[in-house]
């Protein structure tokens, strides 16, 4: 029986993140033991700061330290957290299902979800706070950190009118009922990799990467290095409002990207779909376009 570490950032939704990745490896028959260690991370240490100023990574480096000093066998992440180079030394063993991807709305009860003007909206990221304004220029957008629960209780105290957040997030510590409304991932686009989790081991840890590509979904792994791919490619960081979402639907894949460009006060969208097996073309193509629009 292998015994396994884990490592993980100390949150309540990183643990419900690691649980749902223990109970796929179990149900895929992995005979293992496993012990949980949580580390405080640069980001859950300075709520503070917007996320922008912070740089890459801030959730997930001290974890990978961790990994690559061999305090622990595994390091669950977001994958939405991780910078698209992946630290020397290590690789992602998987990609599980992908979660619902969308963004979501949670207001105060008796603000009206579907009429947002002149409302006082929360947001974490330049990407949410472009994406809510574009439907309704005369809101109020204001910053936003800390954990979900922390989140939740600023609007419960009145704070703000409501508050944008991924809806996996809600879903994963149980708080779905309180989603007032979906945004529609074709135009309110996800970051990238959003609503995905990954395993990361040492390289050359064959037994372990073994064990963890069994519960690995092929879409999910396809779809969310075509986002990242996007992402090294125009070299966009946290500080740029930027979503880009892609998916197999039966045959055909699709992808989607956005951007907001605050010199100019407009968007660029763009949508490319095709033959499941052109996903590298298709991808390419965003990226083709992207450059020439952004530039």
């Amino acid at each position: 029986m292998q015994k396994i570490v884990f490592g993980i950032r100390e949150s309540r939704l990183a643990r419900a993140q690691l649980d749902e990745f223990i109970e796929r490896l179990i149900k895929n028959g992995t005979d293992m033991e496993y012990e949980i260690k949580t580390v405080k991370t640069k980001g859950d240490k300075d709520r503070v700061s917007p996320i922008e100023e912070l740089g890459q990574g801030i959730f997930i480096k001290e974890i990978e330290q961790e990994l690559i000093s061999g305090n622990i066998d595994c390091a669950v992440h977001s994958l939405k957290d991780m910078p698209v180079k992946i630290t020397q030394g290590t690789v992602l063993a998987c990609m599980p299902p992908r979660a619902d991807e969308r963004d979501c709305l949670v207001s105060r009860e008796g603000i009206d979800a579907g009429n947002l003007k002149k409302s006082r909206i929360a947001a974490g990221s330049p990407r949410r706070c472009a994406f809510i304004l574009e439907e309704a220029p005369d809101i109020e957008t204001l910053p936003l950190r800390g954990n979900v629960d922390t989140r939740l209780n600023k609007l419960r105290q009145g704070r703000f009118d409501a508050v944008v957040l991924a809806s996996c997030g809600l879903k994963r510590l149980g708080y779905e009922r309180r989603i007032s409304r979906y945004f529609d991932s074709d135009t309110f686009v996800p970051a990238g990799g959003q609503g995905a989790i990954c395993g990361q081991v040492r390289q050359g840890d064959t037994e372990l990467y073994k064990a963890l590509s069994n519960v690995s979904c092929r879409d999910t792994e396809l779809s969310c290095m075509s986002e990242r791919r996007v992402l090294e490619e125009l070299g966009i960081g946290c500080r740029m409002a930027f979503g880009v979402f892609a998916r197999f639907r039966e045959n055909t894949f699709i992808i989607t990207a956005k951007a907001y460009i605050e010199e100019t006060g407009s968007y660029v969208y763009c949508r490319h779909s095709g033959p499941g097996e052109e996903y590298g073309r298709l991808t390419d193509e965003v990226i083709g376009e992207l450059k020439d629009r952004l530039n």
